[in-house]
Parts: C-alpha cells; sequence; structure tokens
C-alpha cells in the first residue's frame, strides 16, 4: 500500500479560531472548494435511505415526460397542419417512448426496493441510471435535500446494483482504493483485511491516479472508499464497466482530514466479491 502522501499545511499563528485557518490545515479536494472551514455544520455520517434516490429520480423522470408533452403540445397545431396522420403518430410514439422509461424505471428500482436479483446486465443499468444523477440532485436541493444526502442515497443504490448482479470472480485482481485522508490506523487496519482476502490495497490522492492504477491493473471488481462527491464521480466512469462497491467514509474532522471508514462494510465487500472458496 502506498504510503499517504498529504502532509497538514503550518497553521497561521493568531488566526487559531478562524474557519479559514481550519480549511487551510489540510489539503482540500477541488470537490470540497465551497466548504466554509466550519466541522460543526459538516455533514460527517450520512447514513441515507436508497429510497430517496429512487423516489427523486422517478420524480425526475416524470418531470423529463411532463416537459416532452408540453412541447409535442405547443407543436401539435404545426403538426395538424402537416397532416393528421404525422400528428396522431406523432402522439403515439411519445406515448411509446413515455410508457416505456416508466417501464424500465420500474423494473430497475421494483428489484432494488425488494432485493430480487436482477435478470439483466448490470453494466447496462448503470449507465442509464447514471443519466438521472445530475437532474436528481439538483431537485433534491430544491427540497432541502443536500448533495452529499442525494450521494450517500445514491450510493446505496449503486451498492444493491452490485449485490443483485451475477459477478464474475475468476478474472483479474480485486482492488481497494483508499483516500489519503484515512488515518494510518485505519489504513493498516484496511491493509490487514486486504490481505486476509489476496486483494490489492492503494492509496490514491486523486481520481487521476486511480483510473490510472486501474488501467494498470485490469482488475475485475473494485471497492473504492472516499467522500460521497468523490465516490459518485468514480460510479459513474467506472462503475458500468468494473463492478464497484463503494463505501463512503465518516467525517468526525471535516473532509480530508482524518477520516475513518466502516470495516464492517469493508468485509462484507470483501466477501461478496471473492471467490467461494475465500468467503
Amino acid at each position: 500500500m502506498e504510503p499517504n502522501s498529504s502532509a497538514p499545511a503550518p497553521e497561521e499563528s493568531g488566526a487559531s479560531n478562524t474557519p479559514a485557518v481550519k480549511a487551510r490545515d489540510r489539503r482540500l479536494g477541488d470537490e470540497w472548494a465551497d466548504w466554509d472551514g466550519r466541522v460543526g455544520g459538516q455533514e460527517t455520517n450520512l447514513d441515507e435511505d436508497q429510497r430517496v434516490f429512487v423516489g427523486y429520480a422517478f420524480l425526475c423522470l416524470l418531470a423529463v415526460i411532463a416537459g416532452a408533452a408540453l412541447f409535442i403540445y405547443m407543436i401539435y397545431p404545426r403538426l395538424e397542419g402537416w397532416h393528421h396522420i404525422i400528428a396522431r403518430s406523432i402522439i403515439a410514439l411519445l406515448l411509446l417512448i413515455c410508457a416505456a422509461m416508466v417501464l424500465w424505471f420500474a423494473s430497475i428500482s421494483l428489484p432494488l426496493l425488494t432485493g430480487v436479483r436482477l435478470p439483466w446486465r448490470m453494466e447496462f443499468v448503470q449507465k442509464t441510471l447514471n443519466l438521472l444523477v445530475p437532474l436528481t440532485v439538483r431537485l433534491g436541493g430544491r427540497f432541502g435535500i443536500s448533495r452529499d444526502r442525494m450521494s450517500n442515497s445514491f450510493i446505496k443504490v449503486s451498492n444493491a446494483l452490485v449485490r443483485s448482479a451475477r459477478l464474475n470472480t475468476g478474472s483479474g485482481p480485486l482492488l481497494i482504493l483508499l483516500p489519503r485522508c484515512l488515518t494510518p490506523d485505519m489504513r493498516n487496519k484496511v491493509q490487514a483485511l486486504g490481505d486476509r482476502y489476496g486483494s490489492l490495497v492503494y492509496t490514491v490522492p486523486g481520481g487521476e491516479l486511480a483510473r490510472k492504477l486501474i488501467r494498470d491493473h485490469h482488475p475485475s471488481r473494485i471497492i473504492a472508499v472516499a467522500c460521497e462527491r468523490d465516490l459518485v464521480s468514480g460510479l459513474q466512469d467506472v462503475a458500468p464497466v468494473v463492478p464497484t462497491f463503494a463505501v463512503p467514509n465518516c467525517r468526525p474532522e471535516g473532509p480530508c482530514k482524518n477520516t475513518l471508514v466502516d470495516l464492517k462494510r469493508i468485509e462484507e465487500a470483501l466477501i461478496l466479491f471473492s471467490p467461494a472458496e475465500k468467503k
């Protein structure tokens, strides 16, 4: 495992009580550029229900359908002017597409909520579901659901997809990716778990190095530990190609400093991703 390359910058004297100094005692990633330096208001250990993402994603789907229906309604007189058959054909096509979208979403969400194994390829499901993530995060924000809470719920949905998929554990190594902000003691404990299950464990300072490790090792499955913001970005890039189990970290001191992770969830993923003889 690579040593943690991050080192806290020295604090400036005489300003230790200001939020700005708190933000300078760690190496913040770009995704935390909007952090105000306060720890008390930070969502440190989220546990959002996966139904939050599923519900708001369905609302987004209905909004898309309503927008398409409004557009057709506005141009319908012109279509009628061309020919009534053209107008009715477009209406029928729109109804067919809307029905297909609702059935597609139901076929994904119902197995997730009931735990039934999915009969189709996870890659297709993950790719199509990723399309709803930006809209769902924005819609949730308007109803007081923060970006991190919605992301945490999406991670639960993504992990449920992985659990329900038929995984190939026989080809390619199992790769565990850890953030640089994890405490040394916690990294050692994850390393011990990884060694027990014969996996590769790396500490990565950012997404670019994580992608390089994936290209170099060609893993057949990945366990990723990071904040919700990093995990969602990584899941959208990697999960449709390589089955990825995401484990959000806990941030008792705020983002990017001395973070923790639930070892039980790491071991759950290791058991899920390991061949039968190692379980």
